[in-house]
């Protein structure tokens, strides 16, 4: 049997990682960009939050365990826990009246048997006033980095020999090498993001 190898307005948040990833709004960006002390090149705090949606795929599987050919439980939460979740901070700056940057960074996570890559954010956010009490804004943001990655077992098989294989499925039905098929793996740029709003103001 197997044995291993080896969310928010302009002030600060906070989210507990089970909470589900949610981008800057549309709504929050052009609040910033219509404030009316705003002067271009100024920068403001957008976001800081823990988790996204690759962590919370990490902890879709975490409650889950098997039992090996000599008793002992694995339990996934030990191998998919968190040391620290993944921390970001969020920025805008402000281009022009209408348009404004958004850009900042993750830290990145790290469990036994996965890591998050540490990623650059980068975004911009654009409104246009249509009048004077409508307002169509948009927003796109993106990731450099942040690449989820599973770590596989060495799995001891008895007469059938040694064999890498996905830790979490090394008890199933399925072949070793097969299994492998099911590792995560989810690029951070698949959370791009693009949002918009329209705004009418009474």
């Amino acid at each position: 049997m197997p044995e291993p190898a080896s969310r928010h307005g302009p002030e600060k948040t906070l989210r507990h990682p089970s909470g589900r990833y949610a981008l800057p709004g549309a709504a929050l960006c052009a609040a910033l960009l219509a404030a009316p002390a705003a002067t271009a090149s100024e920068t403001h705090l957008l976001d800081v939050y823990l988790g996204s949606s690759r962590s919370d795929l990490v902890g879709s599987v975490r409650a889950g365990s098997y039992e090996l050919a000599d008793g002992e439980v694995i339990r996934f939460d030990e191998w998919y826990a968190p040391a620290i979740p993944d921390l970001t901070v969020l920025m805008l700056t402000e281009l022009t009246d209408n348009l404004g940057l958004i850009w900042g960074a993750s830290m990145g996570e790290r469990g036994e048997k996965y890591r998050i890559e540490p990623a650059i954010h980068l975004g911009l956010t654009w409104q246009l006033r249509l009048s004077e009490t409508a307002i169509l804004s948009t927003s796109l943001h993106t990731l450099i980095g942040g690449d989820l990655r599973e770590s596989s077992c060495s799995a001891d098989y008895g007469t059938f020999g040694v064999s890498e294989v996905n830790c979490r499925l090394a008890a199933s039905l399925l072949p070793p090498e097969e299994t492998l098929d099911y590792m995560l793996d989810m690029p951070g740029w698949k959370e791009t993001r693009l949002s918009v709003r329209f705004q009418l103001l009474f």
